[in-house]
């Protein structure tokens, strides 16, 4: 029996080029796009104003059919993921998650390993990650990664409505735009904040970004913002990229040496971040890709 459907989940497994549509209670289509239970499973939440098929998703789905061996689901929410209104946008965002819990609970009901499977939210989508892990009934999400989760409105809204550190197992979040696009305080169990997790970040100024991309109209206002996808992507098919990520209280302290990898805990950003890391941790990025300087 199928409920109505807010969101599209796309499958890339043995073929890539050609993605299977499944949603709720679609046994057919479950079958018919070998989905592999026995493998882990990634489910991508997109950004505001955007889809499965826009940058960002097909970046994180094109690193992870490199590494191979996993089964790669892109949300699709399009239509209540987009502009120009943020304000609707954002509180669709309940709804999505509560949505993608259900599906979940689904894929558990025909033989998904819940322990497996590792949400990544974009944005507004690391939100709705958040909520999905907060309402799936079926088990405890294992393991959320929200990569510079959407700030405005969400600093004033209750923690039912958003990604917290209480919301999965494991919470890892990467901040790179933090007070304007992005959430400014930390909400993981461990919180990574790359040069400063503020914008701009290296190479976004807008002299970098009209120089490199003079026709864009979205990067000169997103580049920093985008920076979160664009490094965890790479730590995905780079296991030695990001080492070092040391914690202290602040950047400034990180600045001035007074946390160093000889000092204080380190890991690595990104996929292969220790789960028992935990806290504020700082590092510096190269300008352009590859970004990490390890």
């Amino acid at each position: 029996m199928f409920i109505n459907v807010l969101a599209i989940f796309r499958h890339y497994g043995h073929n890539p080029l050609q993605p299977s549509q499944l949603r709720i209670g679609d046994d057919e289509a479950l079958f018919e796009s070998h989905f592999n239970f026995s493998e882990p499973t990634v489910l991508f939440f997109h950004a505001f104003f955007e889809s499965s098929q826009a940058t960002p998703a097909s970046t994180i789905r094109t690193a992870y059919l490199q590494r191979g061996d996993h089964n790669i689901l892109l949300m699709n929410a399009q239509r209540l993921e987009a502009g120009p209104w943020y304000l609707t946008a954002a509180r669709n965002t309940e709804v999505v998650g509560q949505y993608t819990a259900k599906f979940i609970d689904y894929l558990v009901s025909r033989g998904l390993y819940l322990p497996s499977l590792h949400l990544i939210g974009l944005s507004l989508g690391a939100q709705m990650a958040g909520v999905c892990g907060q309402n799936v009934k079926s088990g405890r999400i294992r393991r959320i990664t929200g990569l510079d989760p959407a700030g405005p409105l969400f600093t004033k809204w209750p923690k039912s409505l958003k990604l917290d550190s209480s919301d999965a197992e494991f919470v890892d979040v990467i901040h790179t735009d933090a007070g304007i696009f992005g959430y400014p305080r930390s909400i993981g169990h461990v919180d990574f904040w790359p040069n400063g997790g503020i914008s701009p970040q290296p190479g976004c100024t807008i002299p970098e970004v009209k120089h490199r991309s003079p026709d864009s109209i979205l990067e000169p206002f997103f580049c920093s913002h985008w920076r979160s996808y664009q490094f965890y992507a790479e730590s995905a098919v780079n296991p030695n990229a990001f080492q070092g990520a040391v914690q202290c209280k602040n950047w400034e302290g990180y600045q001035k040496g007074v946390c160093t990898v000889q000092t204080m805990p380190s890991t690595r950003m990104g996929f292969y971040v220790a789960k028992e890391a935990r806290g504020n941790h700082f590092l510096t990025t190269n300008r352009e890709s590859p970004f990490s300087m390890t």
